[in-house]
């Protein structure tokens, strides 16, 4: 099979995103468990099920995870990891990194030791999610790109299916939790067994000068001789024309490049504040509130969440981005709406007034996360990966990444707050930024089956507001009406 090298590739790096998974995960099961209360909170009546890690430290210390991916996802650090060491040894970078958060929270006795393990994942989590996203684009053929990307999100829900899996065996158990952390080192080691072995991205070698060796590894991955030829001279020709450019950071932050970077910080923006990831680092408290158990709903909504993940591999090509970007958004509007709705009218005493009420709200609850996996969550890592040019590739994709860390940090710092102020009226302000997804989804243009070195005409179009009515599906040029 001549992309079963591109497979690979992506296979392996997605376990990247695999790590980022588990990381959130584990968490919110942990904040509730009695021996972490023991042993990383000293909790005097850690024994109790009333006993609870204040809200706003239980906020901070899922949200530490999101500045120490603030910090390496910062542009100047993960475009000079990226440009410098490469698509490939950054992931093995982020590979070590991770072993190293994962030692110190799994042996961590206080709570000082358990945040700085928690910041230091959050540092290798950040590398590799500028890094994966962007490998698996450039190293796709045109016709898989998008289902290729699509793997960083699969295994995200996948590794967050996991960590609530292990969660529901060793949380119950003393000292458990140190078991389910420590068990998330071994994704980490393969990745560093394994990637290696595997081919650079074509593109880096190219920025580098090395077009020998990028012709060889297309030859690796493409194996048709005139589809390696063509698309190493589409490579070349886009960097040679943006050679022309000074390649500073200002030129980042003008004209065109600004556009897209704002336009791509919005998605990445968006996909967290439409709130997903209140559900995963707070879903127990969320569950136990409307009558059920908190754990075993929590790894139900996360099964949904992987499962539905997997016709977003198939539908990304044919369907389409815009499709899924509006459908997902309008049935996230609708979920979280609902919830609002029913927990202010519909909740007595903190519980719902009737069971058919706390069924809808499992129902909406699971129709927002089955609606995030197979839209939000996987298309924007994939749209973000293939909207900029080589040679701002990796500054670009970093500036989106931060924003969606910053995004992050907010709702892992602010969801216990907004839950304990305003209760289920936190799902209003949820659904507000859904219809500003759809809206945004609405406007953006289609980027499947462009080339990856021609998604930047059909930006210029898009811009100049001359819509592209012919979309060529090989390398040749997008023609307009």
């Amino acid at each position: 099979m001549s992309n079963g090298q591109a497979v690979t590739a992506s296979l392996v790096a997605s376990l990247g995103a695999f790590l980022f998974g588990l990381d959130i995960g584990y968490i919110a099961p942990i904040l509730e468990c009695a021996s972490f209360k023991r042993d990383v909170g000293h909790l005097e009546n850690w024994q109790s099920p009333e006993s609870k890690i204040h809200a706003g430290q239980a906020g901070f210390i899922v949200a530490i995870f999101s500045i120490g991916c603030l910090i390496t996802s910062f542009p100047p650090i993960s475009s000079y990891f990226l440009d410098e060491f490469g698509r490939r040894n950054s992931i093995m970078l982020g590979g070590v990194i991770f072993l190293l958060g994962c030692a110190l929270q799994a042996g961590s006795a206080s709570m000082q030791v358990f945040l700085v393990g928690r910041l230091i994942t959050g540092t290798s989590i950040g590398l590799l999610s500028n890094v994966v996203p962007l490998y698996q684009a450039e190293m796709a053929p045109q016709n898989l790109r998008g289902t290729l990307t699509s793997m960083y999100n699969m295994m995200i829900t996948s590794g967050i299916f996991v960590a609530a899996l292990l969660d529901v065996f060793l949380v119950d158990i003393d000292g458990g939790w140190r078991t389910a952390i420590a068990l998330q080192a071994l994704p980490a080691l393969i990745i560093l067994s394994a990637m290696p072995f595997l081919p650079r991205s074509p593109r880096w070698l190219v920025q580098q000068g090395r077009n020998e060796e990028a012709e060889r590894m297309l030859a690796h991955l493409r194996g048709d001789k005139l589809v390696v030829q063509k698309e190493l001279q589409e490579i070349l020709a886009e960097y040679q024309a943006e050679k022309e450019l000074s390649g500073s950071w200002k030129e980042v932050f003008s004209g065109k490049l600004l556009r897209l970077v704002c336009l791509g910080s919005a998605l990445q923006m968006l996909q967290q504040l439409v709130g997903m990831n209140a559900f995963m680092y707070f879903g127990p408290r969320i569950f136990a509130d409307i009558g059920f158990n908190a754990n075993l709903f929590q790894t139900v909504s996360n099964a949904v969440n992987m499962i539905f993940t997997l016709p977003a591999l198939y539908f990304i090509e044919c369907t389409g981005r815009r499709f899924l970007f509006m459908g997902g958004a309008v049935c996230m509007a609708v979920a979280t709406l609902a919830l609002g709705l029913l927990g202010s009218f519909g909740m007595e005493g903190g519980h719902g007034k009737s069971p058919a009420v706390n069924t809808a709200m499992a129902a909406m609850v699971l129709t927002f996360v089955a609606a995030f996996a197979s839209t939000w969550g996987p298309v924007v890592w994939v749209y973000c990966a293939e909207m900029f040019p080589l040679r701002y590739r990796a500054r670009c994709v970093g500036v989106t990444t931060m924003t969606n860390w910053i995004g992050n940090f907010l709702i892992a710092q602010f969801t216990p707050m907004l839950l304990a102020k305003i209760g289920f009226d936190t799902f209003f302000i949820f659904g507000f930024f859904c219809l500003l997804a759809l809206l945004l989804g609405w406007w953006l243009p289609e980027t499947a089956g462009v080339p990856l070195e021609q998604v930047g005409l059909l930006f210029d179009h898009h811009f100049q507001e001359e819509k592209p009515s012919e979309f060529c599906n090989s390398y040749g040029a997008i023609k307009t009406a």
